[in-house]
């Protein structure tokens, strides 16, 4: 997986760079309110999920697919856009079947991001974004 100094390997950092128009800077910001959102939307997730809330369960997953994918975690995009899909398709079995799993990834990456982060300062991630994300 990961050391605590080194960048989770499930996140394209190019990518990520990308997708905040180059600036390391931005990316360091969009990361950190990667982390501080997670907190509250992973319990909701489940929340939604336990109460088989499917409407709302579809735009929470819906949101984890972007800000998943605005930093190039790609992986977890991806699974999360499979059950807002399958929420909108009302494919109920499949969101019993993955959400699981799409859950113990999203801790996952949260607490590599938080590793990572809690092992630097953030002019160290910025200098670790420029230097890597070439």
């Amino acid at each position: 997986m990961m050391a605590g100094n080194r960048f989770p390997t499930r996140i394209t950092l190019n990518e990520g760079l990308e997708n905040c128009g180059g600036s390391a800077e931005l990316y360091q910001r969009v990361i950190t309110s990667f982390i501080e959102e997670g907190r509250k939307k992973l319990p909701l997730i489940k929340q939604l999920y336990k109460k088989e809330d499917w409407k709302n369960y579809i735009v929470a997953v819906h949101g984890l697919k972007s800000s998943a994918a605005s930093i190039g975690a790609m992986e977890l995009s991806a699974h999360a856009k499979e059950m807002e899909f399958a929420g909108k398709d009302e494919a109920i079995g499949l969101i019993h079947e993955k959400t699981d799993s799409l859950l113990h990834e999203y801790i996952e990456m949260l607490q590599m991001l938080t590793a990572f982060c809690k092992d630097k300062t953030e002019e160290e991630q910025i200098k670790f974004f420029e230097e890597y994300g070439e």
